[in-house]
């Protein structure tokens, strides 16, 4: 089956090529940010090598949303009416969590093991999510949480991202591995991409099981400019990227997937297709390495905000790759 890919809509003159400059929205302001630890896959204890991570996080008017970044450059994004006043995130417990590259049929103990870290962000009442490789997820916290429940293997996906140049899936096409994982701690599901990034969604009723997982259906994909920190406005070297938009029938909800292995999850939508995607605004963040109080040192970070009028979800693209989607209201 053949997918359309829809490319940005914006004004005719930027199609033709010219600067486009950026419209009027809210600048984010900077609420508070966090220096968290996150031990590697297969890691026991915090010790003195266990590296501490920056996180920093702004609040976004345009949209009625908190943006966490990290030092690396990797999004996530929550709806929030406000920010509270205790700005600190407690440790809650972590996780090994096996992911298998898109050609890799079976686990085996050569299979890379992500350590993922849970934090009470207090200020956004939301479970914070930290990979050893510096991704990060929001996911709603619930009434009680467990500190020492495993986690269990849900079901697995293997998606397929097609270049910004590619029309159609082929077999060259790239392809990703994902598993899916239901935290006992929470309830929810953790999905994992073989890149390290990751993402949640509330849990469906039943699992499948492990004979009957179903493939993803791809939906349409999507094309992105993202303009580097640097830029004040888009230009010919502006860096465009790739969006795949994905059904996981295993729960009905949609995934995002970018050319660069970034993942993020939206609630199930009528997806129409033919639409694309629609420019809003754009932003650049500032994220400190752990460990650093100065902004001086911070990395600087180019983040655009589509929206994409095939579900009403606005999505969040860094210079980076890494994508975050607030659904539609």
């Amino acid at each position: 089956m053949r997918l359309r890919r829809f490319t940005v809509l914006v004004l005719t003159a930027t199609l033709a090529g010219a600067a486009l400059a950026q419209p009027p929205a809210p600048k984010p302001t900077w609420v508070y940010g966090h220096d968290l630890r996150a031990r590697k896959g297969g890691t026991t204890d915090f010790d003195k090598d266990t590296p501490k991570i920056g996180v920093e996080f702004f609040k976004d008017d345009a949209s009625g949303s908190v943006i966490a970044v990290t030092q690396t450059g990797a999004l996530a994004v929550t709806p929030s009416a406000g920010v509270g006043a205790d700005k600190k995130a407690p440790w809650l417990f972590a996780h090994d969590l096996g992911s298998r590259k898109g050609d890799e049929e079976r686990f085996t103990p050569a299979t890379v093991k992500l350590g993922v870290e849970a934090f009470k962000d207090l200020a956004t009442d939301k479970v914070l999510y930290l990979s050893e490789k510096s991704t990060a997820a929001f996911a709603d916290l619930p009434a009680s949480v467990a500190t020492n429940e495993s986690p269990k293997w849900h079901h697995a996906l293997i998606v397929k991202v097609r270049e910004a140049k590619e029309k159609d899936f082929t077999k060259d096409t790239k392809k990703f591995g994902v598993e899916v994982f239901k935290d006992g701690n929470t309830g929810g599901l953790i999905y994992v991409c073989e890149s390290a990034s990751i993402a949640t969604s509330p849990a469906p009723p039943t699992a499948p099981a492990a004979n009957s997982v179903k493939a993803p259906k791809a939906l349409y994909g999507l094309t992105m400019r993202c303009r580097k920190a640097s830029e004040n406005d888009f230009g010919p070297d502006t860096r465009t990227f790739s969006v795949e938009v994905f059904r996981d029938e295993n729960t009905g909800g949609l995934l995002y997937i970018s050319e660069t292995g970034a993942i993020a999850t939206a609630p199930a939508a009528e997806a129409k297709t033919g639409k694309g995607v629609v420019w809003k605004y754009g932003m650049t963040l500032k994220a400190r390495p752990g460990g650093v109080a100065e902004f001086a040192k911070a990395a600087v970070y180019g983040v655009e905000v589509f929206q994409d009028g095939n579900t009403g979800n606005l999505v969040y693209i860094a210079e980076t790759g890494s994508i975050a989607v607030l659904p539609k209201k």
